[in-house]
């Protein structure tokens, strides 16, 4: 018996195993999940798994663009920028009787927490600082990798805060 596969579905898993490469070759993998699967981001979503998503879609639209386009996108960037762009550490919905600035403050605070546990270098920063980009409209994404987690975070945050579980 001869099984035929697409070419179509070869290529997805293909990238498929490329991202998730890309992702284990992160320092500390392990313990960076475990450090943000202990919050919730969006809906029922924790943060690992949105940045996980993040990174996962940010991959694939790069693919596409450098297919299509010809863009050339450094993917070790990208998939560290995307993993460490929500690494803000405490669980922004309990405000504690604190304007809520969350949206304001936490590229900020990302970015330092990814400089104390992971040696990210200035173009990862500006991916973290520049994620909320309109909101923080001093820290425009820079870089073609910047721009598209930018995209990307608000479609996934989007599909996260609406989806029901």
């Amino acid at each position: 018996m001869i099984v035929r596969v697409k070419e179509n579905t070869i290529s997805k898993i293909r990238e498929k195993r490329e991202f998730l490469i890309w992702l284990m070759r992160i320092k500390h993998h392990i313990k960076i999940q475990m450090m943000l699967s202990k919050y919730i981001q969006h809906g029922n979503t924790n943060v690992y798994i949105h940045s996980r998503n993040v990174a996962y879609y940010s991959f694939l639209f790069a693919k596409f663009l450098e297919r299509k386009l010809k863009y050339r996108i450094n993917y070790e960037i990208l998939t560290v920028g995307a993993m460490f762009h929500d690494f803000f550490l405490y669980d922004w919905h309990e405000t504690d009787g604190r304007p809520r600035l969350h949206g304001f403050r936490h590229p900020q605070i990302a970015s330092k927490n990814a400089e104390k546990y992971y040696d990210i270098n200035e173009e990862e920063k500006i991916i973290i600082e520049s994620h909320m980009w309109p909101l923080t409209f001093r820290k425009f994404p820079k870089t073609p990798e910047a721009k598209i987690i930018c995209l990307i975070d608000k479609c996934c945050s989007t599909v996260e805060t609406f989806k029901r579980a």
